[in-house]
């Protein structure tokens, strides 16, 4: 798996891809209509705008141990404007793909290189938008399994604080309650039986009960087939995290990129 090996890491930073579309809740099956119909926000968030970033990290427990990362970082306008950036990281190997998405017009970019405008049903765009977690998916932070964590948090204890600038509840989620983990992550029963430590958090706002952060890290201890395929050896940290920055900020534009 290492530099002597760089397909074979890239192809593992794309399990690593999907992983992380899993564990946001983003659950999407029918890949060919994503990537031919016009993207816009669900109302889960209910904002004009805003800025996100969606990371997990995969880190061995020893000191010098492998780690992957998986992020995605973008901005979103209303009605159907994107703009992010998807990031794998394996060692000294990365892979960073660029989007911007304003309607049914695509311009996409591949590390530093030119930007190319392109459409929807480029089947570049299509796995882009099938593993990278972004506002152009359809399932952004919201369906049905989000809408009931949401509903149950508001029965367990809560703290007011200020997160991203922004009044929010603060509700941490037992270990115990794996319903809730199991609703909101993907496979997260089988999750939750190999984890050590877990803890989940989310923090909604006050105004509006839009995700402001979402957080949940423990210890898989236990050899699942999504890290040994990987090459991680357990002891192996987890940490999902998703941020909402910026909300209905009138200076967050998203604009076509200049092509060429």
């Amino acid at each position: 798996m290492g530099s002597s090996k760089p397909a074979a890491a890239l192809g593992l930073l794309v399990m690593a891809a999907v992983a992380l579309s899993a564990a946001c809740g983003s659950d999407d099956s029918s890949g060919s209509k994503s990537s031919t119909a016009v993207p816009t926000v669900p109302a889960a968030i209910g904002l004009d705008s805003f800025h996100y970033v969606a990371s997990l990290t995969l880190r061995e427990s020893d000191p010098g141990g492998a780690q992957i990362t998986v992020s995605t970082e973008g901005d979103y306008q209303a009605p159907d404007r994107h703009s992010f950036t998807f990031l794998t990281g394996l060692g000294t190997t990365s892979i960073r793909t660029s989007a911007v998405v304003i309607g049914s017009d695509v311009w996409l970019r591949q590390g530093d290189d030119a930007w190319r405008k392109t459409a929807l049903n480029d089947p570049q765009v299509g796995t882009l938008i099938r593993s990278a977690f972004s506002t152009i998916r359809p399932q952004f932070l919201g369906g049905p399994e989000f809408e009931q964590v949401r509903e149950n948090v508001r029965r367990l204890p809560s703290n007011q604080e200020f997160v991203n600038d922004v009044p929010t509840v603060h509700y941490r989620v037992e270990a115990s309650a794996n319903d809730l983990i199991a609703a909101f992550i993907e496979g997260g029963a089988g999750l939750v039986e190999n984890v050590r430590g877990l803890r989940w958090e989310l923090w909604l706002a006050r105004d509006g009960e839009w995700p402001v952060r979402i957080l949940a890290a423990g210890t898989v201890e236990s050899d699942l087939p999504l890290l040994t395929e990987l090459g991680l050896a357990t002891p192996t940290q987890w940490e999902l995290r998703v941020d909402i920055t910026r909300p209905n900020d009138a200076t967050l534009a998203v604009e076509a990129p200049p092509e060429g």
